[in-house]
């Protein structure tokens, strides 16, 4: 929406022999593919159109402009995109034109916006340019959700992947499910979590970790065979994505916390 006026522009609303058209910009991509004046005759780089543009009007709380287009002598490639839907929700510009008699002088944007889907024949067809097509999409009624959306350790949830994870290895022998080793950790520390072998037959697989205790891991899914005493592992806590776990000595990030707590029972917006 254009609010105020160029200040360049200002005399031409007052001076004699000054004629005020409406200029269409219509965008499929970044420029301007078809620049059209509502004119009998084409105006420099205007090609003339009939158009017809009614009131800028309220539509439950969104503002919106609707253009009648003659097709009748329109540009071919211009009616056939129109026609065919490629302008749907692509940009369309309005403008007042300046023109003195003898050439175009300057323009005023008024009115921009998106085009939705045109309706009418091979003659004349409407369109409403609407400012904002975001609010004109279909969302979920439920827009809250209680689980945290910030990926564990990047970016939104600012804590440090290095603070959770523990480097050791095998004390012991292991057959595939229950590994023996010295992480450091309390009893369930790494719930939820995963273990990670870094050499032996196993080296690059990974499994979710079911229980631990103080100086064992017990797989949610064991390997495949026997692991020899001595393999590296890196042990992984994860986060369950609770505020619960969020705010606890853990994390104690809750001011970072990506969901909302408590979700309403009705959707706000």
């Amino acid at each position: 929406m254009g609010k105020d006026i160029t200040a360049g522009l200002l005399p031409y609303f007052f001076k004699p022999n000054v004629t005020i058209l409406s200029l269409y910009f219509f965008s499929i991509d970044a420029v301007d593919d078809h620049q059209f004046i509502a004119n009998s005759t084409d105006l420099g780089a205007f090609t003339a159109l009939a158009i017809k543009r009614n009131t800028i009007r309220s539509e439950e709380g969104t503002i919106i402009n609707e253009l009648e287009i003659g097709l009748d002598n329109v540009d071919l490639a211009f009616k056939n995109d129109i026609i065919a839907g490629k302008y749907n929700n692509k940009r369309c510009k309005v403008y007042l034109a300046f023109y003195n008699g003898v050439t175009y002088v300057g323009k005023q944007l008024i009115f921009q916006g998106n085009i939705d889907e045109p309706k009418g024949d091979e003659h004349w067809v409407t369109v409403t340019i609407r400012p904002f097509p975001i609010l004109e999409q279909t969302f979920p009624k439920r827009i809250y959700q209680s689980g945290c959306n910030w990926t564990f350790c990047a970016e939104g949830c600012d804590l440090s992947l290095t603070n959770y994870e523990v480097n050791t290895s095998l004390t012991a022998q292991s057959d595939g499910q229950t590994l023996t080793c010295s992480h450091g950790e309390a009893a369930d520390y790494f719930l939820p979590g995963f273990v990670e072998l870094t050499s032996g037959v196993y080296d690059g697989q990974a499994r979710p970790v079911l229980l631990n205790s103080t100086s064992t891991i017990t797989l949610r899914i064991p390997f495949d065979g026997v692991i020899a005493n001595g393999t590296t592992l890196r042990v992984v806590k994860l986060c369950p994505k609770n505020y619960e776990a969020c705010q606890s000595v853990d994390f104690n990030n809750f001011d970072e916390y990506g969901g909302y707590p408590w979700v309403p029972k009705e959707p706000i917006l």
